[in-house]
């Protein structure tokens, strides 16, 4: 597996959640009956960060009284199907961390990568610059669009789609978010970078399999909402010690 350029900031979890096993898998336009909401994914970011500092899960001691965006960065797979919510968690007006929610039940269970100390990528500076690629590649191209997508898992940078007028042949122009670097709109291998579908890689079998993780993850999602209402805890409102408390006393 490549090395995150986050490095020591990446939080694997799949020992936080009984019975589910965390797999990097895979994920705009396109939607399907599995899609899942960015609301709904905000609920899952809210309970599952409730349930790691309540359970004293490493790496989140420094993460009370700390509180999540509702409005994350969609990050989209290069097939154009929505993959991750990028949910950005803040402390004290600082990002701590970030979590991120499969956006498709195919995906499997719903926290996808926890970020403990992120590394900000340049999104705007990579979009402009894909955008800029392609109109000198092909000047009389139709930008059709440019969306922040997991290109070669884990790393992340803009997607600009432009179509040849004349032929009207499609290209992707791929712009890393953190060099800025363009890649190659070629297959990755394990020492040369490139570009994969996470969506692609699936099998049947692997999706049934999701599908099951990802109710798993929603039935856990829903008793933690249901152990904090029963203690009159707000899990949209930042956690307090009192919180926690009144969680591990149950």
């Amino acid at each position: 597996m490549k090395c995150n350029k986050s490095g020591t900031g990446i939080l694997v979890l799949a020992i936080l959640l009984v019975g589910i096993v965390l797999i990097p898998a895979a994920g705009a336009q396109k939607e399907d009956n599995y899609s899942v909401t960015a609301e709904k994914a905000f609920e899952h970011a809210n309970a599952q960060m409730l349930h790691f500092i309540a359970t004293n899960t490493d790496g989140f001691e420094n993460w009370t009284e700390a509180s999540i965006d509702s409005k994350p960065l969609e990050l989209y797979d290069i097939n154009g199907q929505k993959l991750y919510y990028q949910f950005s968690v803040y402390k004290n007006d600082k990002v701590i961390g970030q979590i991120y929610i499969g956006a498709n039940k195919k995906l499997g269970q719903s926290v996808r990568l926890v970020e403990l100390t992120p590394i900000p990528f340049k999104i705007t500076e990579a979009m402009e610059k894909s955008i800029e690629i392609a109109k000198n590649e092909y000047p009389d191209g139709e930008i059709k669009s440019t969306v922040m997508v997991v290109y070669d898992y884990p790393e992340i940078g803009a997607m600009t789609v432009v179509k040849d007028k004349t032929t009207g042949d499609e290209y992707r122009i791929f712009v890393d978010a953190y060099s800025l670097n363009e890649v190659e709109d070629k297959p990755a291998t394990e020492t040369e970078p490139g570009v994969w579908s996470m969506y692609e890689k699936k099998s049947k079998n692997e999706i049934d399999e999701n599908l099951k993780k990802w109710q798993n993850s929603d039935e856990l999602t829903k008793s933690i909402e249901q152990a904090a209402s029963n203690n009159g805890i707000n899990i949209n409102l930042p956690v307090t010690e009192e919180n926690i408390k009144k969680l591990r006393k149950r």
